[in-house]
């Protein structure tokens, strides 16, 4: 008798503005897992929070689009709802019965064994959905919840980098209720410790969603008010002038291998959404044109930091560039998946293709499950 096949939840959507990211790295996910291995079953989650739950193992996509299997939009059609500022007007979907998430926990214990999480942003990748499925008993990918958390939150990851001496940008944050109260107080701050040009995002958010270059002082209210559309809390970087964009994947849980140096190169003036999901706008490179030594000295940084968040099973290290100076960006505890991401890109270049990295991935959880 052959023995049976691990049971993979494929966990997609979510309730913040990367939605549509998730369910493009889910596809991939989807397409690539082998089945002789593993029976994928998927978790999706709606743009209000409502939990699908899966009837029996995830069909094979075949010439359609899970997108289109779920009523979604694709991240390059998001880019005009992102520019218009308007929700996209999803078809009803009856033949989908969605449940509360506290109704979703005995269930899920029950029909999988293992999580494999691609909802990125808040709700996913910050620690909450992590927490459920630790309070489930289910294992699954990625970082704890910990580590999650301090990774999603900019300001919270940039103090931490601070306090292990490793190099980061000079920045400030806000709240929204102070930018409310105080908008001058702000703008004064703001000139002062980080003068001009800088670089507005949402604190707690990825694929740049809400992020704004501002390149003089009257920029800034409108780049504020766009980062606080997304989070409450808001945060102003200094702008790094003709930086590049390096990245490091990490793979691995107490032993991590760290990915020789991707880069980024937009056709826009940051690497915007837009940039990231519209093919032909930028081009992502999974092995820069680098020396030995930078290579070195982002890989060195890259292992540092995952150490120091308490990192698990994978990550994505960010960097800015220049000829004298490399600071670290940020951490993605849970990098995309689609098309155009660098995560399984460089991987590949690594000598592990994407259907033996989900394996991999999937075994990381298993063995930090047993440890912990």
């Amino acid at each position: 008798m052959s023995a049976r096949r691990l049971r993979v939840g494929i966990f997609a959507g979510g309730r913040s503005a990367e939605h549509e990211v998730s369910v493009a790295s889910a596809e991939a996910v989807l397409r690539a897992i082998d089945r002789s291995r593993f029976e994928p079953y998927l978790v999706f989650i709606d743009r209000d929070g409502r939990w699908l739950l899966p009837s029996g193992p995830a069909p094979e996509l075949g010439a359609g689009s899970l997108a289109g299997l779920l009523g979604a939009v694709t991240p390059a059609e998001e880019v005009e709802h992102l520019r218009a500022h308007t929700e996209p007007r999803l078809p009803a979907r009856p033949d989908l019965e969605s449940v509360a998430p506290r109704l979703a926990v005995r269930s899920l214990a029950d029909a999988i064994d293992v999580a494999f999480l691609v909802v990125h942003g808040p709700f996913g990748e910050d620690g909450t959905l992590q927490g459920f499925l630790e309070l489930a008993g289910i294992p699954y990918i990625g970082a704890g919840v910990l580590a999650s958390a301090v990774a999603m939150d900019k300001v919270v990851f940039k103090d931490l980098m601070r306090g292990h001496d490793l190099p980061v940008v000079d920045y400030a944050w806000f709240r929204r209720s102070a930018w409310m109260r105080e908008p001058e107080h702000v703008l004064r701050e703001v000139a002062a410790s980080i003068g001009t040009p800088t670089v507005v995002k949402p604190a707690r958010l990825g694929s740049s969603v809400g992020m704004s270059l501002v390149h003089e002082l009257d920029e800034l209210p409108a780049a504020m008010d766009e980062a606080f559309r997304y989070d409450s809390k808001a945060i102003v970087e200094r702008y790094v002038e003709n930086a590049r964009e390096l990245e490091c994947g990490v793979l691995g849980n107490e032993d991590p291998v760290v990915f020789e140096p991707g880069e980024v190169r937009s056709s826009h003036e940051f690497y915007d959404y837009e940039a990231k999901y519209v093919a032909g706008l930028a081009e992502v490179e999974p092995r820069a044109e680098v020396d030995a030594d930078l290579a070195a000295r982002l890989k060195e940084l890259s292992l540092a930091a995952y150490r120091a968040v308490d990192g698990a099973g994978l990550a994505r290290i960010d960097f800015l560039v220049t000829a004298d100076e490399s600071f670290i960006s940020e951490m993605n505890t849970l990098p995309g998946f689609t098309a155009t991401s660098m995560y399984p890109k460089q991987a590949e270049q690594a000598g592990i293709p994407f259907d033996a990295l989900i394996a991999r991935l999937i075994e990381l959880a298993m063995e930090r499950d047993r440890w912990s």
